[in-house]
């Protein structure tokens, strides 16, 4: 994965600018990709002079990863919010699950933004990730332990298994404009039942 940098300044003038950088390239990148936006298209629509960009970011990668990086830290953050003072997995799982999605419903860019670094270098795309995954199978591993969950189970597998979840449990409503609060709670509930239940009669 290629270095970039990006420096975050401490004026409000010069976060109010960096701010502007920052939404412009979510919105082009989201738009129009990675490769077909350039930075001056970047500088254009943000309405700043040319050295302005190069104040705050090396390159337009920098831009990028640190938006990326800024989604990795949000989806975190909703999902630890949304979890606090929750004991057991099951709970843990479908409060995660609904933060992620109602936080991808709310940013109309995310999914795009994120998608778009398998394109913009597949390396970046496998370090979200997996850097997802380790952290869920470090709280995966406590409810081993305390036999919330079945010990036989690869925990890299099933961090992975409960991330594609939610990544395609949060499109299925996304993909519906006009879908209900209730709708969205029957939606994750039937998730959660697959989760629960399995989906085969006949145990192999």
């Amino acid at each position: 994965m290629s270095k970039a940098e990006y420096r975050i300044p401490k004026s409000p003038a010069g976060l109010k600018t960096f701010n502007k950088i920052v939404n412009t390239g979510k919105k082009l990148f989201a738009k129009n990709g990675f490769q077909a936006t350039s930075i001056n298209d970047i500088i254009a629509k943000s309405k700043i002079a040319a050295g302005t960009f190069y104040i705050h970011f090396d390159s337009k990668l920098a831009l990028y990863l640190y938006i990326l990086d800024l989604y990795k830290v949000s989806i975190r953050k909703a999902s630890a919010l949304a979890t606090k003072g929750l004991t057991t997995r099951y709970d843990i799982e479908r409060a995660g699950i609904k933060a992620f999605i109602m936080y991808a419903k709310k940013d109309s860019l995310a999914y795009r933004i994120i998608w778009e670094s398998m394109f913009v270098d597949f390396d970046i795309f496998r370090h979200y990730y997996e850097s997802f995954a380790e952290a869920y199978i470090k709280h995966l591993s406590d409810y081993v332990e305390n036999k919330d969950l079945r010990s036989d189970i690869n925990l890299e597998t099933l961090a992975y298994v409960l991330m594609g979840i939610s990544n395609f449990v949060g499109l299925q409503i996304i993909f519906k404009s006009d879908i209900t609060d209730e709708q969205i709670d029957d939606i994750i509930d039937q998730a959660m039942m697959i989760l629960d239940k399995g989906i085969f009669n006949i145990r192999h």
